[in-house]
Order: C-alpha cells, then sequence, then structure tokens
C-alpha cells in the first residue's frame, strides 16, 4: 500500500479525499494537513527512516502560510537527500496558465490536477506511483 500526504488549507477538501480514498482503497496511509511546512519538517525528521516517507503528495497551490512554489523550493534543497522517490501532484482550484506554465517549470510535479479529485485520478496516480 502506498502513502499518500494532502497538503490543502480547505477542510472540505480533506473531507472528500478522505472519503475517495476510503472508496479507492489503494492507499493504506494517508496524512491530511493544512500547511506544507508540517510535510516538510515531517519529511527532514524522517530523512533516516525513507520508509516513512510518502509515496505521494498532493499539492494545493493557494495557501496561507507557503504556497506550493515555496514548499517546491524548499523540498527542491532536500531533494538530494531522499532516496526514495515521492511523486508530486499540484491538485489546484486553477485554471489560470501561468499556474500551470510554473507547475510544468518544477521538474518534480509529475502532474497538474484541476480539484475536485476524482476516484479515476487517485486510481491514475496510485497506478503511476514510482514510475518516471
Amino acid at each position: 500500500m502506498n502513502r499518500i500526504v494532502m497538503i490543502d488549507d480547505n477542510p472540505m477538501e480533506h473531507f472528500i479525499a478522505v472519503k475517495l480514498l476510503k472508496n479507492v482503497g489503494l492507499f493504506g496511509n494517508s496524512k491530511h494537513v493544512t500547511n506544507g511546512y508540517e510535510t516538510l519538517q515531517y519529511i527532514k525528521d524522517n530523512l533516516q527512516n525513507q520508509h516513512e516517507l510518502p509515496d505521494v503528495i498532493l499539492l494545493d497551490i493557494n495557501m496561507p502560510d507557503i504556497d506550493a512554489w515555496g514548499f517546491l523550493d524548499q523540498y527542491k534543497a532536500l531533494q538530494q537527500q531522499i532516496t526514495k522517490p515521492i511523486d508530486i501532484y499540484i491538485i489546484t482550484s486553477s485554471i489560470d496558465a501561468d499556474d500551470m506554465l510554473k507547475a510544468k517549470s518544477y521538474p518534480l510535479v509529475k502532474s497538474y490536477l484541476v480539484k475536485p479529485l476524482s476516484k479515476d485520478v487517485l486510481v491514475k496516480i496510485h497506478d503511476d506511483c514510482g514510475k518516471v
């Protein structure tokens, strides 16, 4: 089973994701946080226990404490220390072309997904987990 972390400041998005994840049943361990700093700290704390790290991160763009771009910049600085592949997906309500282009400028972002999450999207993420 894969580990997934969802970073989003909207509690309703977490509620929907929890229901979908339960219905899909493909991710055995999910964590839901409202800001990226918590996930960055968790990654730093577990660099020596990489089996504890997520396989997938679902990352919202617009958040009050640290936005997706700030998260990705800090994650990039840690990436050399992480030996486990972690797939990062931008998941957002933004259909702004500039946001889509900016996401493509980060090679570590696997895909740009527009909300709402769906069962089909979660199945595809699971099936693609760890593939280059």
